[in-house]
Formats: C-alpha cells, sequence, structure tokens
C-alpha cells in the first residue's frame, strides 16, 4: 500500500465521544478505556504523517436552529441531534479532540462540520481524495455501528480500497461492533489492527522507493 496514494480519515473525534464529561463518552468509555484508544490514535497519526499518509479529520455540527434538518423525519439519528440540542457548531460540545488537532507544520486536511452519517455525505471528500490520487482510505473513530460504517460502506461504494483500523473505533454495543467487524465489515473493507496496517505502509514506501 502506497503512502502517497493512502488518506487516514478519523471520524468525530469530538467532546461528546473523547471528553469524560461528553454526553456520548459513558456509552463508549469501556471500549475507549480498553483499547486505550484515544493515545492509541495519537500515536497512529503521528506514524500515519510520518509515512507521507494524509490525514483527514472530519467532524459532525449543526447551525443554532438546526434548520438544515427534518424534525419531522421518523428516522432516530437526527432527532436525538435534536431533542439532545447536540452537537451545535462553535460550541464546546461540538470542539475537537486536542491532542489531535494538526499543527502548524501538518499537513491534514480539517473538512468542514458535515450533518450526514457518512463522511463522504456533502463535505466533497470524494472530489478532494480524487483530486490527489487517493485510492485506499483507511477510516477510525466513532462509531463502529454509526457514522464509521457509514464511511466505510460510502467509499467502497465509491471505488476506494477501504481499511477498517479496528484498533481505532468504538461502538455503542461492544458485542455489536464485534460481530459486524468479523462478520459485516469484511464485506466493504479489509479490517486490520493499527500495527498491521503501518506494516503495510512502511512495506509499500520501501516499494514506492526503489
Amino acid at each position: 500500500m502506497n503512502p502517497s496514494e493512502t488518506a487516514l480519515i478519523l471520524v468525530d473525534f469530538q467532546y461528546p465521544f473523547t471528553n469524560t464529561a461528553g454526553a456520548n463518552y459513558r456509552a463508549v468509555k469501556k471500549e475507549i478505556e480498553e483499547k486505550q484508544l484515544l493515545d492509541q490514535t495519537v500515536d497512529l497519526v503521528k506514524k500515519a504523517r510520518s509515512l507521507g499518509v494524509w490525514v483527514i479529520h472530519v467532524t459532525e455540527g449543526y447551525t443554532n436552529d438546526y434548520r438544515e434538518l427534518d424534525a419531522t423525519n421518523p428516522g432516530g439519528f437526527h432527532r436525538g441531534q435534536i431533542l439532545r440540542q447536540a452537537w451545535k457548531t462553535g460550541t464546546e460540545i461540538q470542539s475537537y479532540y486536542p491532542p489531535l488537532i494538526p499543527g502548524p507544520n501538518d499537513k491534514d486536511l480539517v473538512l468542514p462540520p458535515r450533518i450526514q452519517t457518512s463522511s463522504f455525505g456533502g463535505t466533497g471528500l470524494n472530489e478532494i481524495l480524487r483530486s490527489r490520487g487517493i485510492k485506499n482510505i483507511s477510516v477510525a473513530g466513532f462509531t463502529t455501528d454509526v457514522c464509521v460504517y457509514a464511511t466505510v460502506t460510502n467509499g467502497y461504494d465509491l471505488g476506494y480500497h477501504v481499511y477498517a483500523l479496528k484498533d481505532a473505533m468504538v461502538g455503542y454495543f461492544p458485542e455489536q461492533s464485534e460481530l459486524m467487524l468479523k462478520n459485516t465489515y469484511p464485506m466493504w473493507s479489509k479490517v486490520v489492527s493499527n500495527d498491521e496496517w503501518l506494516n503495510m505502509l512502511s512495506a509499500g514506501a520501501k516499494i514506492s522507493t526503489r
């Protein structure tokens, strides 16, 4: 896997999931702590950058009155955000995890907040990746059973080679997430550990420089 043709997509590393006071933290606390997910992801991003992988930060966010959403839609995803008054752009509860904020010398891409479940929804991400010659996408973040999953399936349908980083994602329902990674994700992606992914990139870097 050539690092220059690879992007690491980080989904929703934001206050509700990453801060112990966040509204969603309790639901993912067990997996976050068992996997040491936050520290491991910070380390993963540093190593990915050093190999030449393009790191892309994707967030969720809405206007103050949620005017972009249909409150009458019977589906629960957006209705839940409205009822909880969650993810308002520019507020602390929509803020990004500080250790992952790119530094002045990092070449990461930070996309505008999205309102759809997939990282490709309304963000222009597909067009941006195509313009840079990206063929492989690796997905991490929140959650295995919602937005990460939507990003993985959408990426597959768009023709990317998708890698699901099992060490760097958690779900609302750990048992369900484990089954999804075992039985469902392989239809759309290659499920790998952080180390397996980094080894693939290191090998690809050596080949590309020969």
